[in-house]
């Protein structure tokens, strides 16, 4: 069984964000559940449940004591079967997974009622406003269609930093903290060199690959 390196990695970029022990946190994206396995194993949380789309990652994230509710986000009637089970969350995750939705500002907003008045979500969103954009569509004159990262094949929406900020706001949910993800190319691994440094200084969305913001209520 082979699933995408990209999407089944522990995200301890995120789950640095999540404080405390013996938490109630939702997953959404779970995938083989790695993150919730690390955040029962370090008692961090004491529940941890997973959405997430693929039917076997679905199966195998289960293994790892994880709730799962195995669905498709842009289903209106799978949306309301989670809602049933009326759970309330210290914290919900959506890592990178708002851009594979048609509709995220809804899913984001049914899914906030789920999360308890001192709740954090946390999200993290490629930056499209990076310079890869500029070299792949203005130089090379495509637009990719790639396994991972900014060009992802299975990317239906795009986000700058500011339509970052902006769903969260139009969500009833304010930023708390905002980390961006430097890195020069799209390239894993790519070297942040003297060129990317002055981008930086001249404009940050630049080189911001990926912008991580951590909400609660507004």
């Amino acid at each position: 069984m082979s699933f995408n390196q990209s999407y089944i990695g522990l995200r301890k970029d995120l789950l640095k964000y999540i404080l405390g022990q013996s938490n109630v946190v939702l997953d959404v994206g779970c995938a083989l559940g790695t993150n919730g396995a690390f955040l029962l194993e370090k008692k961090i949380a004491s529940k941890v449940y997973g959405i997430e789309y693929d039917e076997e990652m679905a199966i195998e994230a289960g293994k790892q004591n994880i709730r799962v509710f195995s669905g498709d986000l842009d289903d209106e009637s799978f949306i309301q079967s989670i809602l049933k089970e009326t759970l309330q969350f210290d914290y919900i995750i959506f890592g990178d997974v708002l851009e594979h939705l048609y509709d995220p500002l809804k899913v984001l907003i049914i899914l906030k009622s789920m999360l308890k008045p001192d709740g954090q979500i946390i999200i993290s969103l490629p930056n499209i406003s990076h310079i890869e954009l500029f070299i792949q569509v203005y130089i090379k004159g495509s637009w990719p269609k790639n396994e991972r990262g900014i060009f992802d094949k299975t990317h239906i929406r795009w986000f700058t930093t500011k339509d970052g900020i902006n769903i969260v706001k139009s969500a009833g949910l304010k930023v708390v903290f905002h980390e961006r993800k430097y890195r020069s190319r799209d390239a894993i691994g790519s070297n942040f060199d003297l060129k990317a440094k002055v981008l930086k200084l001249f404009n940050k969305n630049l080189v911001t690959f990926q912008n991580i913001f951590v909400c609660q209520h507004a």
